[in-house]
C-alpha cells in the first residue's frame, strides 16, 4: 500500500459516513423483481436530460423515478413538454447569471470555455460519448479495477463507439439498500452532473442494470494527490502553492454552485495527464445556501473542523468547512503530515481534543506568509477564522499567483505524469480482480 502511516493513518484518514439530510429528488432502485423503495407515490419515470459535455450531448440516464412536481420539470428537460418561451428564457438568463458569477474574471471565464472544448493533447476525454437509457456494459470494454471500496470497483474502460477511455464506477445496490445510502448516491449523480469546471472530474453519463448503478466519468490517468505526495513526502511552498490555488478555484466554484464538498483531502484530489488537479468523490457533497446550516457528521477527522467533529454542537457547521480542510492540506502538501494528528494510531477523539486547542507547529519550509494564512485557515474560533473566497484570494502568499492563469490552466504544472500511452494506469494500485463484470 502506498499510504504512509505518519500523521496520515489510516484510522485518521478513514472518511466517516451518515445519512445525509439534503434535499434531493427522490428516486428508486430499480430490481430484477420489481420492488422498490424511497420513490414518491404516483411518481413518474424520468426519461432522460440532455447535459453538454464538450460540444456533444450526453443523456442522462433515468436510475431514478421522480416523484411530485420534480416529475414536470423532468419531462420538459426531456422534451416532453417543453417550457414556455418566457420560462425558457428565464432559465436562460439564470443559467448565464450563474456562470458569470462563478467565474466573474474574463480569464477564468476563458478557462471554462477552453475545458468546454476537452481536448488533451491525446483526445481522452470523450467529445461523443452519448451514455442513454438503453446504455448497457456490452458498449464498454472494461479493463482492470483501479479503485475499490465497500460500495463496489471503479475500473478504466474503453466506449467502443470511437475507443474513448473513461472510467465506469459500479455501485451495488445491494450495498447501498442495507446501508441506506441511496442518498448519496443520487447526491452525487445530480450534483455531478451539475458541475462544469477544469479542475473537477466530469460525469458523461450513468445507467444502471439489475443488480448495480454505473457512472461513466472522465478518465483521469495521473493518479491520486496523496500518493504524489506520498513519493515526494512533502512539497516546496512554490509546488504547493500551484496545487492550493487550482483546489481554491473548484471549491469556490463548488459553493457558488450552491453546494458544500465536506470530504477535501488529498486522496480525492487526482492529477490528470497534464498535471492538473482534479477533484473526485462528491458523495458527501451537498446542496445548501451560503448560510444553511448542516449537522450530519461525515468526511475524514483529519480534515475536519471543530464545529464538525463536535457532536454535541448543536448550531451545526455551514460550507465554510471546506476552508479549513484547504487549511489542513497546504500544511499537509508543505510537511508531508497532517497538523493535528500525531500518530497511526490516534482516534477521532484525540484527534478532536487537539483541534479544539488549536495548537499545532511549523517547520522550517513555512515562511511567514504562509503561516500567517495556514494559522487564519486554522484557527478554532470561527468567527474568528478566515473563511471569505475574496480575502483567501488577497492573502499575501499568492501575492505572485495570477488566477485567471491559474483558471485557463496556462500555469505550468509542476509535475507532468508520464503517461505512456492512452489507458495507461501505471499511476493506480493493483487489486484483485472481482470474476465477470
Amino acid at each position: 500500500s502506498k499510504r504512509r502511516s505518519a500523521c496520515g493513518s489510516r484510522v485518521c484518514r478513514r472518511t466517516m459516513g451518515g445519512g445525509s439530510s439534503a434535499p434531493v429528488d427522490t428516486f428508486t432502485i430499480q430490481y430484477n423483481d420489481g420492488g422498490a423503495g424511497g420513490a414518491a407515490p404516483g411518481g413518474a419515470k424520468k426519461k432522460g436530460k440532455k447535459n453538454k459535455v464538450g460540444d456533444a450531448a450526453v443523456e442522462q440516464t433515468p436510475v431514478e423515478e421522480i416523484g411530485g412536481a420534480a416529475a414536470g420539470a423532468a419531462a420538459a428537460l426531456a422534451g416532453k413538454g417543453k417550457p414556455s418561451a418566457a420560462k425558457a428564457k428565464m432559465l436562460k438568463a439564470k443559467n448565464a447569471l450563474a456562470v458569470q458569477r462563478a467565474f466573474s474574471n474574463a480569464g477564468e471565464m476563458r478557462g471554462q470555455r477552453e475545458h468546454r472544448k476537452a481536448n488533451s493533447k491525446h483526445g481522452w476525454i470523450a467529445k461523443d460519448m452519448t451514455v442513454g437509457p438503453n446504455c448497457t456494459v456490452k458498449k464498454f470494454e472494461v479493463d482492470r479495477i483501479i479503485g475499490m471500496g465497500l460500495m463496489g470497483t471503479v475500473r478504466i474502460a474503453k466506449w467502443k463507439k470511437d475507443n474513448t477511455y473513461c472510467v465506469v464506477k459500479a455501485i451495488k445496490k445491494d450495498y447501498v439498500t442495507r446501508h441506506n445510502d441511496g442518498r448519496h448516491v443520487q447526491n452525487e449523480r445530480r450534483i455531478l452532473n451539475d458541475l462544469d469546471h477544469p479542475f473537477i472530474v466530469r460525469l458523461f453519463g450513468t445507467f444502471q442494470d439489475p443488480h448495480r448503478i454505473f457512472f461513466v466519468m472522465e478518465y483521469i490517468a495521473g493518479g491520486e494527490l496523496f500518493s504524489r505526495l506520498v513519493k515526494k513526502d512533502s512539497f516546496s511552498a512554490n509546488v504547493s502553492k500551484f496545487y492550493i490555488a487550482e483546489i481554491f478555484l473548484a471549491l469556490e466554484y463548488i459553493h457558488e454552485s450552491g453546494y458544500c464538498y465536506r470530504d477535501l483531502k488529498p486522496e480525492n484530489i487526482m492529477l490528470d495527464e497534464e498535471g492538473h488537479c482534479k477533484v473526485v468523490d462528491f458523495g458527501f457533497c451537498r446542496s445548501c445556501g451560503a448560510d444553511e446550516r448542516m449537522k450530519t457528521q461525515v468526511g475524514t477527522p483529519a480534515y475536519l473542523s471543530p464545529e464538525q467533529l463536535d457532536g454535541k454542537f448543536t448550531g451545526g457547521y455551514t460550507r465554510i468547512v471546506d476552508w479549513w480542510s484547504l487549511g489542513i492540506i497546504t500544511y499537509e502538501l508543505m510537511s508531508g503530515k497532517t497538523p493535528f494528528c500525531k500518530s497511526n494510531r490516534e482516534s477521532s477523539y484525540a484527534i478532536y481534543m487537539r483541534v479544539q486547542k488549536g495548537k499545532f507547529s511549523f517547520n522550517k519550509k513555512f515562511d511567514n506568509e504562509v503561516k500567517d494564512l495556514v494559522k487564519k485557515l486554522l484557527t478554532a474560533d470561527v468567527s474568528k477564522r478566515l473563511t471569505s473566497p475574496t480575502e483567501i484570494r488577497a492573502h499575501p502568499w499568492f501575492a505572485d499567483i495570477q488566477f485567471d492563469r491559474v483558471a485557463s490552466r496556462r500555469m505550468v504544472p509542476p509535475h507532468v505524469p508520464s503517461i505512456g500511452e492512452p489507458g495507461d494506469t501505471h499511476y493506480f494500485d493493483e487489486y484483485a480482480e472481482e470474476g465477470e463484470y
